[in-house]
C-alpha cells in the first residue's frame, strides 16, 4: 500500500525543539516518505549521490551540498541505491530563536525566507565553508551527546553560529542560482506551478495530462518518477500548505479557509488537516498566533 505524504513527527529528546540526524546515509529502503513539517531544516551532504524534490523543483544532491528548506515545504530526498547519500539534518522550530536569540531571530531566519520567496532551497559549498559547516555540525552533535546540563544550551549557540555563517554566506557569495539542476519534462515544471492556481477549481488528471499533451498513465509515472509522489498526496500537501497560511495571516471562517483551499467540505478539512499535522484547524490557528 502506497503511503501518504506528509505527517511527520519530529522527535527530540533535547527538551528543546530542535534535533539533529548526524552523518545519516540514506537508501530508497530507509528514505521518509514525502513529508513536510512547521520546522526549518538545514541539510548537508558530505558524499554520496541522489536527487530531492523540494516544493515545486527537484534538485541534485552531491558533496558539498547544502539545502536549507524552510518550514511547510514539500519536500523528498530520493536516494542513490548505488552509491547513497550520507548526511546531517538539522530540525529546528522557528520559535526557537524568537525565544531564546530576541530580536536577532528575524536576521538568523532571513535565509529560509529567502529560500521560500526565491523558491531557490541549494547551495553548492566550497572546500573552505564545507569545513566551517562540518565543524558547526559536529560541535553541536557533540553536545547532544554530552549529559552536561547545559548541553542543549550550547548545542543551540551552534545552531546561531551556523545560522550566521549562512546569513554571511549568502552576504557574500550573492543569490545562489534560480534553475533546478536535474532535467525533467518541460511540461512538468509548468504543471507543478499551475497545481497552485488550479486547487480550488480542482484537479483532473486527464486535463493536466491533456495540458502537458502526454497521457494520463505517463504523466501519472513521470510525476511520480521526478517527484517521489502521486499527483493526489501533493496536491493535498500543497492544499494543506495553503491553509496554513489563512488560517494565520487571514481573519476567516473555517469554512471559507476549506473553500479558499479546494476542500470537498468542511469536514473534509477537518479531516485532512488533523491527519496531516497532527492538529486541528483551530488549535493550529491559536497555536500559531500565540507564538508570533
Amino acid at each position: 500500500m502506497e503511503q501518504s505524504p506528509v505527517r511527520t513527527t519530529i522527535h527530540t529528546e533535547s527538551g528543546i525543539p530542535f534535533r539533529l540526524v548526524y552523518s545519516d546515509t540514506k537508501s530508497p529502503q530507509n528514505e521518509l516518505p514525502d513529508h513536510l513539517h512547521d520546522w526549518h531544516e538545514i541539510i548537508y551532504v558530505y558524499r554520496g549521490q541522489g536527487s530531492i524534490f523540494i516544493d515545486t523543483g527537484l534538485e541534485d544532491m552531491q558533496e558539498g551540498d547544502l539545502f536549507l528548506i524552510p518550514g511547510s515545504t514539500v519536500h523528498r530526498a530520493l536516494p542513490d541505491a548505488g552509491n547513497p547519500v550520507t548526511s546531517s539534518a538539522l530540525f529546528f522550530s522557528p520559535g526557537l530563536l524568537a525565544s531564546t536569540a530576541g530580536g536577532m531571530s528575524s536576521s538568523l531566519l532571513h535565509p529560509f525566507e529567502r529560500c521560500r520567496q526565491r523558491r531557490v532551497y541549494k547551495r553548492h559549498l566550497n572546500s573552505s565553508d564545507r569545513m566551517q559547516v562540518s565543524a558547526l555540525i559536529d560541535d553541536i552533535h557533540t553536545e547532544f551527546r554530552s549529559d552536561h546540563h547545559l548541553s542543549a544550551h550550547a548545542a543551540l549557540l551552534r545552531l546561531q553560529l551556523l545560522l550566521i555563517f549562512l546569513e554571511r554566506l549568502e552576504s557574500a557569495a550573492g543569490p545562489a542560482r534560480t534553475a533546478p539542476s536535474l532535467p525533467a519534462p518541460t511540461w512538468l515544471s509548468s504543471t507543478l506551478t499551475d497545481i497552485d492556481h488550479k486547487l480550488r477549481s480542482g484537479l483532473s488528471l486527464p486535463d493536466l495530462a491533456q495540458q502537458a499533451a502526454v497521457s494520463p498513465a505517463h504523466f501519472s509515472r513521470a510525476f511520480k518518477r521526478y517527484t517521489g509522489m502521486t499527483l493526489t498526496d501533493y496536491a493535498l500537501a500543497r492544499r494543506v500548505i495553503m491553509a496554513k497560511e489563512h488560517l494565520v495571516q487571514r481573519d476567516e471562517t473555517m469554512a471559507a479557509v476549506a473553500d479558499a483551499c479546494g476542500f470537498e467540505s468542511l469536514p473534509h478539512f477537518y479531516r485532512q488537516f488533523k491527519k496531516l499535522t497532527g492538529t486541528t484547524p483551530a488549535a493550529y490557528r491559536r497555536t500559531m498566533v500565540r507564538n508570533r
